[in-house]
């Protein structure tokens, strides 16, 4: 019973965002970040600083920073953790349109993929080995693609994620 009234709050407070994002009062983003992190993730403690500087450079608004939190799902926490870990970062990524980059990469932490805030698509990666100037220039492309390429035609140039893992 608790798990299905905590998934059901989680569902309803992921659409009352969605629904907010689209109101006049604030401006829907262009490109979602969707960050697979945790705070005991080494490669985190890096990408982490640098992404924030990355949306820092970019009119409010236009990107938005997702994360997929897997603290609480390490090999030291209860099942009952890593199981409401799990299920929180599945319902993060699908009220985000990006369930299948759960499917591709879902557990592992240190990486961030850029995605088309309409319809979820793919448009870039970064870890922790890119500088923040170099993720900029991958998230300006990627708005561009967003903002002015036709839905499921946003190919950037060259593949840069890793092949699906599972």
């Amino acid at each position: 019973m608790r798990t299905a009234i905590f998934a059901l709050t989680a569902c309803l407070l992921s659409a009352i965002t969605a629904t907010a994002e689209t109101d006049g009062d604030v401006q829907a983003p262009s490109v979602k970040i969707v960050n697979f992190t945790a705070d005991w993730c080494p490669n985190c403690v890096i990408l982490n600083p640098r992404l924030d500087e990355t949306i820092e450079r970019f009119e409010d608004g236009k990107v938005k920073r997702i994360d997929l939190d897997m603290t609480k799902a390490s090999r030291r926490a209860s099942k009952r953790q890593r199981m409401r870990a799990f299920a929180n970062a599945i319902q993060t990524a699908e009220a985000h349109q990006a369930s299948y980059l759960w499917d591709w990469y879902g557990g592992v932490t240190g990486i961030a993929v850029f995605i088309s805030a309409d319809n979820g698509e793919p448009l870039s990666c970064v870890n922790r080995a890119l500088s923040v100037d170099e993720m900029e220039a991958r998230l300006k492309q990627a708005v561009l693609l967003a903002e002015h390429g036709n839905p499921g035609e946003r190919m950037p140039d060259g593949p840069d994620c890793p092949a699906p893992m599972r």
